[in-house]
């Protein structure tokens, strides 16, 4: 997470207008969701609503604040039976919502331009575009209309290198920027140069032999791993170059789509199961604090595409 103003310069959160602690504002809007509930419409036409009714513990000397986000949806009906007798219990309604606790910590170090929020991961309730949205509005309702909020994925370059090194690399896709003849600047007899429309060529490497697809995959483990200019052209295997790479890697029953320029579109979600303690099937609390810390301490100790990049 990071906050830019309105020349786009990236802010020291520990005192972002050169008095402010993004960390108590963070608080504020964290409290704020316990009366003020954020809800919208989805593209499938469902209504989301995110909430905090838990207690909030902030660890100012550690500068973390730790919670439980409620997230909720309509649109599924489904049955609630007793999971002994089967007799049921209750009918859920497509117009009711479908309530789910979400973990969350949040890191903010002092003296740094980034922090670090984590979400625990449940299917049909993700937090981070939800999460964002609402602390942008709080931030604009508070009076710091001249301050933007950015969320991007935080990605741990350890993990994903161990992916690559380890999985089993499913296909290759290789991207070209096009322009198109309607978005031609007849005024000034100019085109365009960056557009996000572009054409894709997919390679499969069923018929390569084992050598082959570890060649590839070394090369493209090289390249992602490379700091990359987001206007140049990437040469692939001697034979294609192209505007942007992405692959997919299979590792342990799980796929991940790794993209070259744009870090944005991947996904930061990583199993921490077998770091968690259980009481009665579910993670305790400590240890859920503990493998949060964990994963933001193994980000903020990678440093092979520099900081700047992997946060």
């Amino acid at each position: 997470m990071a906050l830019v103003n309105k020349a786009n310069d990236e802010q020291i959160l520990s005192r972002f207008n050169g008095e402010n602690d993004l960390l108590d504002v963070c608080n504020r809007f964290y409290y704020s969701l316990k009366n003020n509930k954020i809800e919208y419409f989805d593209n499938q036409g469902s209504k989301r609503v995110f909430s905090l009714n838990a207690s909030i513990d902030f660890l100012r000397t550690d500068r973390v604040l730790v919670t439980k986000f409620n997230s909720a949806y309509t649109g599924d009906e489904f049955d609630v039976r007793n999971a002994v007798t089967s007799r049921l219990l209750h009918k859920v309604k497509t117009d009711e919502l479908q309530t789910r606790s979400l973990f969350s910590l949040c890191h903010i170090p002092k003296n740094s331009k980034y922090g670090y929020i984590v979400f625990e991961n449940k299917a049909n309730h993700g937090a981070k575009v939800i999460f964002e949205r609402g602390f942008q509005a709080f931030f604009k309702v508070s009076g710091y209309e001249d301050y933007k909020v950015v969320m991007t994925p935080a990605l741990n370059y350890n993990y994903l290198s161990n992916f690559i090194n380890n999985g089993v690399l499913k296909k290759v896709r290789l991207i070209d920027n096009i322009l198109k003849k309607d978005i031609q600047l007849a005024l000034w007899d100019e085109v365009l140069t960056i557009c996000s429309d572009n054409e894709v060529r997919e390679l499969n490497f069923k018929k390569k032999s084992a050598s082959e697809i570890a060649m590839v995959k070394k090369e493209l483990f090289q390249m992602f791993f490379s700091s990359l200019n987001k206007y140049d052209k990437l040469c692939f295997i001697n034979q294609y170059e192209v505007d942007d790479i992405s692959f997919l890697i299979n590792y342990n029953g799980e796929s991940k789509t790794f993209y070259m320029k744009d870090r944005s579109r991947m996904r930061a979600i990583i199993d921490v199961s077998n770091q968690l303690m259980y009481a009665d099937g579910n993670p305790t609390y400590n240890s859920m604090v503990k493998a949060s810390l964990n994963l933001i301490d193994e980000i903020l100790g990678v440093d092979s595409l520099g900081i700047d990049i992997a946060a």
